[in-house]
């Protein structure tokens, strides 16, 4: 369907601003993604310090078939670093509640997130979001002083209050994305998800050693805080808003002026929009291996591998690191593809998935068969983070392709995959305590996500859908 659009009249435009500012928009976007990973991550570390070393977090019992290093590891100088005087008594019970709190509220309002930001202003939501998060972090201390279900209610609300906002960034992107660097874009802006799990995990150690485990909440809570009147100031929720924005940029955006939230939803339309299901099912398989390699790696590498929580870290980092830089190489190549008719759209797609599957897939099934070799396992779960950027120029993308004026509604609809973030712990610990080992965790991943793969890649579609005209059509 054709759209023609009248560009606004402005003396702001007739001036005009040369500074592009989808790029403005998208790199915001970055840094909030980024804000976002590390107020919600960094407590994995910061709970370390926070706990006497008579209950140390990670007391987990090793595997029976565990690896010669990891049998005999005891609490080496690189495990000893990260131990702070531990000023708090609580069992492993009372951390777990804590850790898991937050993303039992992030699952609530994250899949009504997308319509929330799309009623309510998808700018507004996220800026509300992480300004909330930030002052939810600055009380986290205060919290854990009272009581540690005390802080584990604020980590609940924490979640509660983030669902909204990566839906809300896809929202914005949807109508400051032209369809030539719509992967690009989308890339950039997402890319800081990479970029704050791994200053949470490499940079928190630092932090507490230099200043004290409060400070990471501190830290975290001052950056969203501050990034949070920047994203006011400097975004609107569509181009023709911007005051800023020159003529050109927004004859170039032109295609994007007529994506619009809509009030109403064909909701019975969109549930019967089979080509959206194989979405959710990638996104579940995504979330069940980035359990593997990002929630429960540094337990796997170290009791069932051997490596110390030094190593940990290292290989966490790079990983995190790598998948940083990856996410925006996979989405550029994507847009170049696309634009010089090397492939269709659909074709790129389905390239990069295929590409991404096999790091992931090949990865994984290495990682079984290099056994205990530590340099092999480590290589292998570097190349499986990185294999995962690739999700955000395939079926991340699925909303904008299927229906940006719903974009923000679909986006909350794919985080229903999450759900594998609950059930793949509960999984693994089963497989890892009747097998005795972690291998066979990683050759289940292995094959959902291979199934996942092939039925995405042999149903994706990037036509937009009827219904996403839905409101033109009833008019």
């Amino acid at each position: 369907m054709e759209s023609m659009c009248i560009l606004p009249k402005s003396n702001s435009l007739s001036a005009g601003w040369r500074l592009q500012l989808r790029y403005v928009v998208a790199f915001l976007g970055f840094l909030g993604a980024m804000v976002d990973y590390i107020v919600r991550y960094s407590i994995s570390v910061a709970i370390v310090a926070m706990v006497n070393a008579a209950h140390p977090v990670n007391n987990a019992s090793h595997a029976s078939n565990a690896c010669q290093a990891a049998l005999n590891v005891t609490d080496e100088a690189g495990d000893a670093e990260y131990k702070g005087n531990g000023e708090y008594n609580w069992t492993i019970q009372q951390q777990g509640i804590i850790l898991g709190t937050f993303f039992w509220g992030y699952f609530i309002t994250k899949s009504s997130g997308g319509r929330i930001s799309e009623l309510l202003g998808a700018r507004e939501t996220m800026a509300v979001s992480l300004g909330a998060s930030g002052i939810l972090s600055l009380l986290c201390p205060a919290a854990a002083h009272l009581h540690p279900m005390a802080l584990a209610g604020v980590r609940l609300v924490m979640g509660l209050v983030q669902g909204p906002a990566n839906p809300a960034l896809y929202s914005v992107l949807s109508r400051w994305s032209p369809p030539n660097e719509m992967a690009t874009l989308v890339t950039l802006a997402y890319s800081g998800i990479a970029g704050g799990s791994l200053v949470a995990l490499g940079a928190s150690g630092w932090v507490v050693k230099l200043f004290g485990w409060r400070w990471i909440f501190w830290g975290g809570g001052i950056l969203a805080l501050a990034w949070t009147p920047l994203w006011l100031f400097l975004v609107r929720n569509s181009p023709e808003q911007h005051p800023l924005i020159s003529r050109a940029e927004l004859e170039l955006l032109a295609d994007t002026l007529h994506v619009k939230p809509r009030r109403s939803v064909p909701w019975r339309r969109l549930l019967r929009c089979w080509r959206f299901y194989p979405s959710v099912v990638a996104e579940m398989a995504s979330s069940w291996v980035s359990n593997l390699t990002t929630t429960e790696g540094a337990i796997f590498l170290k009791t069932q591998i051997g490596l110390d929580l030094r190593q940990v870290g290292w290989v966490l980092s790079a990983g995190q690191g790598s998948s940083c830089a990856a996410t925006f190489a996979f989405g550029r190549v994507s847009d170049v593809l696309v634009r010089r008719r090397v492939l269709t759209k659909l074709n790129t797609r389905r390239l990069m998935h295929s590409l991404g599957a096999l790091m992931i897939v090949g990865g994984l099934l290495c990682i079984v068969w290099a056994g205990c070799q530590a340099e092999v396992v480590a290589v292998m779960m570097v190349l499986v983070v990185v294999g995962s950027a690739s999700t955000l120029c395939t079926f991340q993308l699925a909303p904008m392709d299927l229906a940006p004026n719903y974009a923000g509604t679909l986006s909350g609809l794919l985080g229903l995959g999450n759900i594998s973030g609950f059930v793949a712990p509960l999984v693994t610990a089963q497989l890892v305590t009747k097998t005795g080992s972690w291998l066979s965790s990683f050759l289940l991943g292995g094959g959902i996500y291979l199934v996942a793969s092939i039925l995405y890649v042999a149903t994706v579609t990037t036509q937009a859908q009827e219904w996403n005209y839905y409101e033109e059509i009833l008019s």
